[in-house]
């Protein structure tokens, strides 16, 4: 652990708790500490600077965070979300920012934060503003998820990129392990209940969705899905041999969300899942265990930085992060 407090000559108040994750990513974690203390140290902000030692520090430091102005999250999906998790259950929660330095770096690149080091500390300290996002509460598990809780296909592929997969072939370890998987897809026995619905069919993978769209890129996995809507999206894909999984593929590349025989959609606040034989379970890049599982809702539960163009083209309602206070929209 290590602070560092802003010269006298400062005329910023904000302090900020930097949470840095040193084994995330593939670029030395000592280069990357460096140039995010000379970067906040250039600028005279006063912070603190933690750096995670295993599971759980990233969420009790930010459940715990008082008399900070920002916390500012170092580290991939992973460690960001474990602080997320801590700052929704913060009687005082203020924004979060993200420095990716993960493998996939998903809820980043789907709120257009930048990659590059430098531009995305810009963003936290400087150019960004502040919006509310749904969040999903796995119940079950009692764990909050920004992007997808998925059982079935996406489980399996995140279970098999290994550590050594990800340092040698960055993102796409993931797309080797995808595809791999695909072919290897045995259904289950799916039970799901959607607010005041109960449909009971055959599956290979249950998605429930919260960011569909990787923003500015194209990739999508469902048509309108928000995390700015207050409520949950539900895939069920069900691929029935080759031909199956091939017109998946072909639905989703050509961004055809309709309902079919492979791919199923609902909208949800409230969710049960069970499957026999039991499906592995992940949230937001994370293994955590298999069906069944249940899932709330909570619409902005989370206050996070993003670019000022993310905001305006969503049309969000947004504060300026570090100046005025007062709430706009476009």
């Amino acid at each position: 652990m290590e602070s560092s407090n802003a010269s006298p000559e400062s005329t910023n108040t904000s302090k900020l708790l930097v949470i840095l994750n040193p084994v995330a990513g593939q670029e030395d974690s000592s280069k990357t500490k460096s140039a995010i203390t000379e970067f906040l140290d250039s600028r005279n902000l006063e912070y603190e600077l933690r750096e995670t030692e295993g599971d759980g520090d990233a969420l009790k430091w930010a459940k715990e965070a008082a008399g900070f102005d920002l916390v500012v999250v170092a580290g991939g999906d992973g460690t960001v979300m474990e602080a997320m998790s801590g700052m929704i259950d913060n009687p005082h929660p203020v924004a979060l920012a993200q420095l990716p330095l993960g493998t996939a770096n998903l809820l980043s690149r789907a709120l257009s934060i930048p990659t590059k080091l430098e531009e995305a500390l810009e963003l936290a300290t400087d150019t960004g503003v502040t919006v509310s996002m749904d969040v999903g509460n796995l119940v079950s598990h009692g764990r909050y998820f920004a992007i997808i809780a998925g059982a079935g296909w996406d489980a399996k592929l995140i279970e098999d990129a290994t550590r050594e997969m990800k340092d040698k072939l960055g993102f796409f370890a993931y797309v080797i392990s995808g595809i791999k998987n695909l072919f290897t897809l045995r259904s289950s026995r799916v039970r799901i209940e959607i607010d005041d619905q109960v449909q009971n069919l055959r599956a290979d993978s249950v998605a429930v969705i919260n960011v569909g769209e990787i923003h500015g890129s194209g990739i999508a996995i469902g048509d309108k899905v928000s995390p700015h809507d207050g409520q949950l999206d539900l895939a069920i894909a069900s691929t029935r041999g080759s031909l199956g999984i091939f017109r998946l593929l072909w639905r989703i590349l050509t961004k055809s969300f309709k309902n079919s025989d492979e791919l199923k959609y609902f909208t949800a606040s409230h969710l049960k899942v069970s499957a026999q034989p039991p499906l592995k379970l992940e949230i937001d890049g994370e293994v955590i265990g298999e069906t069944p599982f249940e899932v709330t809702v909570v619409p902005n539960g989370a206050r996070l930085v993003v670019p000022r163009d993310y905001a305006e083209d969503k049309k969000l309602e947004y504060t300026d992060t570090n100046s005025s206070p007062a709430v706009q929209s476009n």
